[in-house]
């Protein structure tokens, strides 16, 4: 598994983090018939999507779902909304956006929808995803 460096900087712990500012667009992942995954357009990571921790994830390009490279399973119910970049998970709703990562490349990753911030992915005591909404801003790609 490849490490991915966002344009973050740990402080104390994993939550006190501190990004590079900077604005821009999103943009719509395009689907590959013969793909497991959803690739998304303009991303260094092709069908790869992070989350400001660098946890990596994909989207199943059949159903659309969050499939989890750390526990190797599909999440049924964190699932992009049909034919665009907005994904929710129970009470969450983000989308999945280009990011500045630091070696000046763009990287798709999923942020909250309501803040613009980096989401965190983790997985409870029972390997379930629970998502946190970082302090975090990205620098989005244009």
């Amino acid at each position: 598994m490849t490490n991915f460096k966002l344009c973050v900087v740990s402080l104390m712990t994993s939550i006190s983090l501190a990004a590079c500012g900077g604005g821009g667009e999103v943009f719509v992942g395009v689907s590959t018939a013969s793909a497991p995954f959803i690739s998304w357009a303009g991303s260094s990571g092709v069908d790869h999507v992070i989350d400001g921790l660098g946890h990596q994830f994909a989207f199943r390009s059949d159903t659309g779902c969050l499939y989890n490279f750390q526990t190797g399973g599909t999440n049924a119910a964190f699932c992009l909304v049909s034919g665009n970049n907005v994904v929710t998970y129970g009470a969450f709703q983000g989308q999945v956006v280009n990011v500045l990562i630091t070696d000046g490349s763009c990287h798709a990753a999923i942020i909250d929808s309501f803040t613009g911030n980096f989401s965190d992915i983790e997985l409870d005591q029972f390997g379930r995803e629970v998502v946190l909404v970082t302090s975090l801003h990205p620098a989005l790609c244009r």
